[in-house]
C-alpha cells in the first residue's frame, strides 16, 4: 500500500510541472487579451471665454487642442482697434480659460511695450525699471525669449509684486 502512494506521488510531481507551465501561460494570454488602460481620455471639446476688442466676445465651445487665433476667429475676428502683442496666437486654449483682446491707443499705437523686442530706452519707461533692470531683461531674453507674460518673472530681481505693476504695460 506504501507503495502505492509512493508510486502515485512521483506520477502528480512528474505532470505537476507541464500543468503549472500551461496554467501560467493561459494566465498570461489572459491578461492579454484584456489589457486595461490608465490613461485620461482627454475631451473632444472645450469651452473658453473670449472678452475685449472682439466682433463677438463670449463663451465658445472649440476643439480640444484649438488656439488662441482659432478663438479669435470664431469669435468673429479682432476688431479694428485690437491689440493683439500681448498675445501669444498659437498658444494652445485650456477648458474654462479666459482670454482678453487689449485695445490700441486712439491713435492707432500698442499701449504696451514689448519685452522681447523693446530697446533699453523703452523698457526704462516701465514703472518701476531702471537702467540696470532693462539690462537684466534684455540679457534673460537674449537667451530665453520670453514666451509668456508671467516668463518676467524668471529675471532677477522681478517678484510677483513687480510683475503685477508691469503687467498692463507690457506685450510679448
Amino acid at each position: 500500500m506504501l507503495f502505492c502512494v509512493y508510486a502515485g506521488m512521483k506520477t502528480i510531481q512528474k505532470a505537476a510541472g507541464p500543468l503549472l507551465f500551461l496554467f501560467l501561460g493561459l494566465v498570461c494570454m489572459a491578461a492579454r487579451i484584456t489589457p486595461m488602460s490608465l490613461e485620461r481620455i482627454a475631451p473632444d471639446t472645450i469651452q473658453a471665454e473670449i472678452k475685449g476688442a472682439v466682433a463677438s466676445p463670449g463663451v465658445y465651445t472649440l476643439k480640444n487642442g484649438a488656439t488662441i487665433q482659432d478663438l479669435i476667429k470664431q469669435a468673429g475676428g479682432e476688431s479694428d482697434m485690437a491689440d493683439l502683442s500681448a498675445l501669444s496666437l498659437l498658444e494652445e486654449v485650456h477648458a474654462g480659460q479666459v482670454i482678453v483682446v487689449g485695445k490700441k491707443n486712439m491713435d492707432g499705437s500698442s499701449p504696451r511695450i514689448s519685452i522681447n523686442t523693446a530697446s533699453k530706452e523703452e523698457l526704462m519707461n516701465l514703472p518701476g525699471i531702471g537702467p540696470a533692470m532693462a539690462e537684466k531683461i534684455i540679457a534673460y531674453r537674449t537667451e530665453h525669449p520670453f514666451e509668456k507674460l508671467e516668463d518676467l518673472m524668471e529675471v532677477a530681481g522681478i517678484g510677483e509684486k513687480k510683475f503685477a505693476a508691469l503687467q498692463d504695460f507690457i506685450a510679448l
